[in-house]
């Protein structure tokens, strides 16, 4: 992988507890249980990656420093909004330090409710362009200036590969979003198989 991971980017401004309502804590338990699904699926390193939902109240997100594939209750935060350099957070941990990107997504796509950004290295590493696929460039992460890539790339389709960073599946649901990361997973596992593949599984 690219850049070393140095914590959040921006001010975390806490408005107070979250304390998840029932809708709020099946979501939770959803992704909770996509986190360990995708570490079945071999997606976990220092790093893992990051997921959110969009809802009424602004959108939940895992907090920094989590493990997707080791996910609890209480390593999800509230976020309700944000200005230039401040997220504003309800909850007890900082939120994950691309909770500007996922922010910038649900302001492109009105039907979108779901953001899942992981870190598949088949995908990451291929040198081959799959159909379907909006590529971006490298750029810092947790940055503004990722926020508004992934924003704008988020506008032209719902399957996001961040170069030496990540990929990020979008749905109107959590599901859709799960299926979406396994299906281009297998069409490129199936491309690093073929005798020509310029595909690299290694990590870094």
């Amino acid at each position: 992988m690219g850049e070393k991971y140095t914590g959040t980017k921006f001010k975390t401004v806490f408005k107070g507890k979250f304390i998840p309502n029932a809708k709020e804590s099946e979501i939770i338990k959803t992704l909770i249980k996509i986190g360990k699904e995708l570490g079945r699926m071999g997606f976990k390193d220092n790093n893992g990656g990051n997921f959110s939902v969009r809802t009424k109240n602004g959108i939940i997100i895992k907090t920094t420093g989590s493990f997707p594939h080791q996910l609890k209750k209480s390593d999800f935060a509230l976020v309700a909004g944000f200005k230039k350099d401040e997220v504003y957070v309800y909850g007890e941990k900082e939120p994950s330090s691309e909770a500007r990107l996922h922010w910038g997504i649900y302001q492109a796509r009105p039907e979108i409710n779901c953001a899942l950004h992981t870190h598949d290295f088949t995908a990451i590493h291929c040198l081959t362009k799959v159909n379907g696929c909006i590529y971006i460039r490298e750029i810092s992460y947790g940055t503004m200036e990722s926020a508004r890539a992934v924003k704008n790339a988020a506008k032209k389709g719902d399957y996001l590969i961040m170069k030496n960073h990540g990929v990020i599946a979008l749905g109107k649901n959590m599901i859709s979003a799960l299926k979406l990361i396994k299906k281009y997973h297998e069409k490129f596992e199936t491309i690093a198989t073929t005798p020509s593949s310029d595909c690299r599984t290694k990590k870094g």
